[in-house]
């Protein structure tokens, strides 16, 4: 029988023609072209190419490969239907790569392929220490710390340790004994200047006795000036005045002349006649200028949501997405549409532009480009994935020379779609746009696809950054209470290393100021200790547009009454109360007024507004007054405002402009069209310390001075 079946397939063999394969095999391979995406130098890629054997025969191919980083195994079984063919591409040297993968039969090309792959240098990461190099590790595209052996010698330069050695990762040796024998200097000890002392700050124990030191005895009291103000500074009397008499607080009666009430921008002083205090006629507070809004034709205006101000006072309106920013309102140069989220920064206004995924700089003064950042998914190839995009950024001073950008990614699923999940990445530019520091934020509550929301970023002067994330949608099992929705408050060092984590069950979203090393959020309730994220001292109501003081933490919620408090003192809380406090929807801010720090809150009463002025001095106790209230009679219903030097810039009420309208958005009013106007205050100043609001002055978003 075997016989008989050879001699048939030699027959069938011998009838075909010459140079005519009996089955003409057909290949196809897929994808094509073959893309790798990018990866850094000599880390491999791998990719499967699919090869279709469309024939019913088992046929040998050959593999041929073209270009200098690609490999592949040199010959291909080609079984019927689909096969696999492993490329690999590797590279010592960074650049763009193509080449081609070629499949012949019998020498008759039957497919090819074009392959491309883009090869990185690793940033480089920095020196972390004397006891510590960072080295990056290329498979988790992150910097990772690597300690010098124990027992090598260290800290040379530093002029406070004796014989330090590095003992794991960190100098340690023995310190610097500083003495000094003036009891109105502090001894310390300096890394660069050695032993220095410092003068010692005697507390000022009562409004009536003021903090001095002399050689002989040390810190002492000493009385102040009798007939200075003291206890209430903002009742307005000329029958019962406390004042200062020999270092007490005692009430008087004041005699004729006396200032009974301080002078306001809107009104001169005030002074006692016969038992009554004579206040000078009020001037209402002009406008200086408006922007914005509904046209006087019924036309539709400039849909600006947005305003910051630069370090000279140059007031920049921005929105969210429409009407292009400008500078110098209100007659400035437009900057690109699309600009959102700017801040001031260093003589620059920067914006995180969206498209494409980068930041602008550009002169605050001139509008003219300074630089650009738009390389975030080249300096984070975790980012680059087929199915995720990097969308948009948060901006966050760490300094005079370097800025923090939040970058957030989402993914998109097959049909283009936008999904719950969200990644976050930090990365740090100087005062060039130049990358210092690129890391994935890798909290494990991004690992739940609950759209995680970044409310808040702040920084201190040491460069360390805070965040506040808030899910939007169900809550992860990362956190501490899985079954509890919350707001997970973290910090992170300059080199983007995470130094702790707080979780806040039930805790809305909201924004973040951090400032004497405390932090406080938006919604919340708690001061929190910056170094270690723990709780310090509660407020009664939400915390709100507050502000963090030199003495105070001051809560301020929209409309309501306001709360200070002095954190682990034993003073009560002091309330801001007026008549017209309840009408506010303006929030809180910090100003200074001829030096002294104040709060300022914007009312609204019968289309007119005011503007009011509440002491921070660090006696208070009880309800306080305000120090004066100027009318603003062209002001309109005022929603937010920002302090300038000698100056307000004001946003009233808002209209849809497409979107709705939307206080709560992040940022608040996104979408909408509003109208703005400022207001010239001599003697107004900036804050000293951060605030939470929506808006920001220069250095915002929220960087403790």
């Amino acid at each position: 029988m075997r016989s008989a079946w050879l001699l048939l397939l030699a027959w069938l063999c011998a009838c075909r023609p010459t140079g005519v394969n009996a089955v003409e095999v057909q290949v196809r391979a897929a994808p094509s072209p073959l893309e790798f995406g990018r990866a850094w130098t000599e880390v491999p890629l791998r990719r499967t190419l699919v090869v279709t054997n469309d024939s019913r025969l088992e046929v040998e191919a050959a593999v041929a490969l073209a270009g200098t980083a690609f490999t592949a195994a040199p010959t291909l079984t080609l079984a019927p239907g689909d096969n696999a063919l492993a490329v690999e591409a590797r590279s010592s040297q960074a650049g763009d790569f193509t080449g081609a993968v070629t499949l012949t039969l019998e020498g008759r090309e039957v497919a090819v392929v074009p392959l491309s792959v883009a090869f990185l240098a690793p940033p480089d990461c920095g020196e972390a220490s004397e006891c510590a190099s960072f080295r990056f590790d290329r498979e988790t595209s992150q910097c990772v710390v690597d300690p010098r052996p124990d027992g090598v010698a260290c800290g040379q330069s530093d002029r406070c340790l004796i014989d330090g050695r590095c003992v794991k990762g960190e100098c340690v040796g023995q310190p610097v004994t500083c003495v000094n024998d003036d009891p109105c200097t502090i001894a310390v000890c300096e890394t660069v200047r050695g032993c220095v002392g410092l003068r010692r700050e005697c507390p000022d124990p009562s409004p009536c006795l003021a903090g001095s030191c002399s050689r002989d005895r040390g810190c002492e009291s000493v009385p102040v000036l009798d007939g200075l103000r003291c206890g209430d500074v903002s009742r307005s009397s000329c029958t019962a005045v406390d004042v200062c008499v020999n270092g007490q607080c005692v009430e008087r009666d004041p005699p004729d002349g006396f200032v009974c009430a301080p002078a306001s921008p809107c009104r001169g002083e005030g002074r006692c006649q016969n038992d009554v205090c004579v206040l000078p006629v009020a001037t209402p507070l002009p406008l200086a200028w408006t922007a914005g809004g509904p046209l006087e034709d019924g036309g539709v205006g400039d849909s600006w949501s947005d305003v910051f101000i630069d370090q000279d006072g140059g007031v920049v309106l921005s929105s969210y997405f429409a009407t292009p920013p400008m500078l110098q309102a209100p007659l400035g140069q437009r900057l690109p549409r699309g600009s959102r989220r700017c801040i001031a920064w260093s003589e620059l206004i920067v914006c995180a532009d969206n498209p494409p995924q980068g930041v602008t700089a550009v002169s605050a003064a001139t509008g003219l480009p300074a630089w650009a950042y738009s390389t975030v998914l080249a300096d984070l190839p975790a980012l680059a994935l087929p199915d995720w995009e990097t969308f948009l950024a948060r901006l966050v001073v760490l300094g005079p020379t370097r800025l923090g950008v939040l970058f957030e990614s989402r993914r998109i699923d097959d049909q283009r779609q936008e999904t719950n999940c969200r990644r976050f990445s930090l990365v740090v530019l100087d005062d060039t746009g130049r990358r210092v520091v690129a890391r994935v934020i890798d909290d494990p509550i991004f690992l739940t696809c609950n759209h995680p929301h970044s409310y808040g970023v702040a920084s201190d002067p040491q460069g360390n950054v805070f965040f506040a994330f808030t899910p939007s949608a169900r809550v992860s099992p990362a956190l501490p209470d899985p079954n509890a929705a919350g707001t997970v408050i973290m910090s992170y060092s300059p080199a983007g290393v995470r130094r702790w984590r707080h979780f806040v069950p039930n805790m809305p979203g909201g924004e973040i100021a951090v400032g004497r090393g405390l932090i406080t959020v938006e919604a919340g309730r708690s001061i929190y200790d910056a170094a270690r994220g723990v709780p310090l001292d509660t407020f009664s109501i939400p915390f709100g547009e507050g502000l963090i003081a030199n003495d105070w933490v001051v809560a301020g919620p929209k409309g309501t009454s306001v709360e200070l408090r002095q954190p682990g003192a034993d003073a009560g809380t002091v309330t801001f109360q007026s008549a017209a406090m309840q009408s506010s929807r303006s929030g809180l801010r910090g100003a200074s007024w001829n030096g002294q720090p104040i709060a300022l809150r914007l009312t609204d009463a019968e289309g007119a507004a005011t503007l009011e002025a509440f002491p921070l001095t660090r006696f208070q106790s009880g309800a306080v007054s305000p120090l004066w209230a100027c009318e603003i009679p062209d002001g309109g219903a005022p929603v937010s405002f920002e302090v300038k030097p000698h100056g307000l810039a004001v946003m009233t009420d808002p209209i849809p402009a497409g979107a709705g309208l939307c206080e709560n958005c992040d940022p608040p009013w996104a979408g909408t069209r509003a109208r703005f106007y400022e207001i010239e205050v001599r003697g107004l100043g900036p804050p000293a310390m951060p605030w939470p609001g929506p808006w920001g002055g220069a250095g915002h978003d929220h960087q403790e001075d």
